[in-house]
């Protein structure tokens, strides 16, 4: 007979919490008493007190998540990318004129990384003050990718013959020839970077030299009111095939039916699109905060794309729900780095509640969905799309594509 294995002292606090919630805990000094009566030990052995607690929950909630974070491989390859001839094939690749999130900024050191998105090889570090650069992976000696070599005095160096370039794509270095020419030059095409929320955004356009807008950025990521947790992977799909899927609120009461988040509700519904200052929402006609009930699309061409969603917690959970942010990045035709941030407006003592349940057991429910999610859509081609039925629950997939083919129009024109 096999040995049960003994629950860690996180997980013994996390099952009497929801214990806690579920009976309709809703107060500190209700959780307080509830852990001391369930016979949850405190750090201590002592009996809980609300200090204690808090201080406890506090310590806790620090982390990004055990899945904060896609594998990211290094490029080798083909550095170039032509101009796409039509609509279509930008579409497939992926809206210039954009800030798309590309990696964590934990992912970014001081020693280059390369990584592909949008099908353009990129260089990646942090010079000597800290700051992320971006370049094209590419040495304009012989064409050696960049991430293949280290990091001297914050500019990247070449393995294969040590150019030297810098943050600006000059040459600044070439050791084997003293006083060689090429110094000075700028060779290397330049990409506007910029940290923020704990992930790394780079600006995509073909027109060189400019100088994009700031991100635009939702106000949970903005607001002190919440609190936020970065997700990203990888999935074998066009990008268009997962922005499809964020914008289908109907999907989750039959792919996800039987999940903690959305396992409730009706399956009938009929959408409703509405206005929105750089978009659209879509919202079920018969309920709201049982399951996704409710999206918002925000595009703002020339500066990002932002799609949110809500998702409700059981009342066994507390009740509330929580927001998810972001769009799919493209890395080539056939290959998404999908990202979002789950998002909750919260505060003190329950802020850290919450985040230390999401770092012990809500991501793993969460990431049922997220799987739910990429086994289907990696069985659906892009192409399927010229042999479909679409139906009336598909009118804010339909109004995303307008958007988007309005958008890849006007950049071809």
């Amino acid at each position: 007979m096999g040995l049960t294995p003994t629950k860690s002292y996180d997980d013994l606090l996390a099952d009497g919490i929801e214990a806690l919630t579920a009976k309709g805990a809703g107060e500190l000094d209700a959780y307080v008493s509830g852990l001391n009566e369930l016979g949850v030990q405190s750090p201590r052995g002592a009996r809980w007190t609300a200090a204690m607690l808090t201080d406890e929950l506090l310590r806790l909630s620090a982390g990004e998540g055990v899945s904060a974070r896609a594998p990211l491989h290094p490029v080798v390859g083909r550095p170039f990318t032509a101009a796409s001839a039509s609509s279509e094939d930008l579409l497939r690749g992926g809206l210039l004129d954009l800030w798309y999130l590309v990696a964590s900024a934990n992912d970014v050191t001081d020693r280059p990384i390369g990584l592909k998105r949008l099908g353009r090889n990129l260089v990646l570090w942090r010079d000597a003050a800290g700051a992320v650069r971006a370049l094209e992976d590419y040495c304009p000696h012989r064409g050696a990718p960049l991430s293949l070599g280290r990091i001297i005095e914050g500019n990247v160096s070449c393995a294969y013959h040590g150019f030297e370039i810098d943050a600006a794509g000059t040459i600044v270095a070439v050791p084997a020839t003293p006083d060689c020419p090429l110094v000075g030059q700028a060779a290397v095409r330049v990409y506007p970077v910029r940290e923020i929320a704990g992930a790394i955004y780079v600006y995509f356009s073909d027109k060189l030299g400019i100088t994009p807008p700031e991100p635009s950025l939702p106000e949970e990521l903005t607001s002190p009111e919440w609190s936020s947790f970065l997700f990203t992977t990888e999935w074998k799909c066009n990008w268009q095939v997962a922005l499809d899927n964020r914008v289908d609120p109907l999907h989750g009461s039959f792919l996800h039916s039987g999940t903690f988040t959305l396992g409730y509700g009706r399956q009938d519904s009929e959408l409703k699109v509405e206005p929105a200052p750089h978009g659209f929402s879509t919202v079920r006609n018969n309920q709201r905060g049982v399951n996704i009930d409710w999206h918002e699309v925000e595009f703002r061409p020339g500066n990002i794309l932002w799609v949110r969603t809500e998702i409700p917690y059981p009342a066994s959970a507390g009740g509330g729900s929580f927001r998810i942010n972001g769009h799919p990045t493209p890395i080539d035709d056939d290959t998404t780095f999908v990202w979002f941030y789950r998002s909750r407006k919260i505060s003190g003592w329950r802020r850290d509640m919450w985040r230390f349940l999401y770092l012990n057991r809500l991501e793993a429910r969460a990431q049922t969905v997220v799987e739910q999610d990429r086994v289907l859509l990696e069985a659906i081609s892009l192409e399927a799309r010229n042999r479909e039925k679409l139906a009336q629950s598909d009118i804010a997939v339909g109004r995303m594509r307008r958007l988007l083919r309005e958008e890849a129009d006007r950049q071809i024109a």
